[in-house]
């Protein structure tokens, strides 16, 4: 079984990207892979109680929920959170700090970011 990273960087508004990568990180998980996702700068805003609906973006929540359902790490990057200011998160993640983050990053036998 492959340790396969797929990090998240980027703002999750006016793009379909982070929806893609997490729907993508979904599909890794059919070949028997170990996925973890990381979100780390902009693209810990994904993480806060929004309602994509309201301005027309898609509805990446329930990915992050069946990734958790299928026991994969979701992972956020604690200065990257506090940097940003944000104060809720709205997904059940684990937040840890970058050292952290870079030895879960290290410890990939695949790392894809977006």
């Amino acid at each position: 079984m492959k340790k396969v990273t797929v990090v998240l960087q980027k703002s999750p508004f006016n793009t379909l990207r982070n929806s893609e990568a997490l729907r993508m990180s979904l599909g890794l998980t059919l070949a028997n892979n170990a996925v973890r996702v990381v979100f780390v700068h902009d693209a810990v805003y994904s993480l806060l109680p929004a309602k994509p609906d309201k301005i027309e973006s898609p509805a990446f929540g329930r990915h992050i929920e069946m990734l958790n359902t299928l026991k994969c790490r979701v992972v956020a990057e604690k200065e990257s959170i506090e940097e940003k200011g944000i104060g809720e998160i709205k997904y059940n993640v684990e937040v840890k700090d970058r050292k952290r983050v870079i030895e879960l990053i290290k410890d990939s036998d695949s790392v894809i970011t977006y």
